[in-house]
């Protein structure tokens, strides 16, 4: 697959050394995030700058992307791979797993589409927000007895 030479500007290393540096932090930045960061050492970069450079690395395949309820987020990692988010934070965590085969076809079969990648979002609860939350394990938790009747149920 030919890919597009492009050059390794001093605003283009800028830009992906902030979002490994804010990656490490734990976060997947947006493009406002990593223009805040970027501002630190380089104030006279602007926000076009930022977006075209996150544009090129992403293209370059040296950063991934997502998008989180409509909101471009960035990723120090262009591995494909999943996320967690947590509903009550927003905080957006990696997950390197794939999916079994088995699903795989059963996912395309019912859309009818070919399936060349997988990158899902899962939602729920970080380990910071659980204790802050009501008990809400899945319905899948409770122990069931053969007859459908919650085990210790009388």
């Amino acid at each position: 697959m030919f890919m597009k030479r492009t050059r390794n500007t001093v605003q283009r290393r800028a830009v992906l050394e902030a979002v490994k540096a804010l990656g490490n932090a734990g976060m997947h930045p947006t493009a406002a995030d990593v223009y805040a960061q970027v501002r630190l050492h380089c104030p006279q970069l602007s926000l076009a700058t930022v977006y075209r450079a996150l544009h090129a690395l992403v293209e370059q395949r040296e950063i991934g992307e997502t998008r989180i309820e409509n909101v471009a987020r960035y990723d120090a990692s262009p591995d494909p791979h999943h996320h967690v988010i947590c509903r009550a934070c927003g905080a957006v965590a990696d997950v390197f797993a794939e999916l079994p085969p088995v699903a795989v076809r059963r996912l395309s079969a019912a859309s009818d589409f070919v399936l060349d990648t997988q990158a899902i979002h899962f939602n729920g609860l970080c380990p910071t927000c659980q204790p802050q939350q009501p008990s809400q394990r899945p319905a899948s938790s409770t122990p069931r007895t053969p007859s459908g009747a919650s085990a210790g149920a009388a």
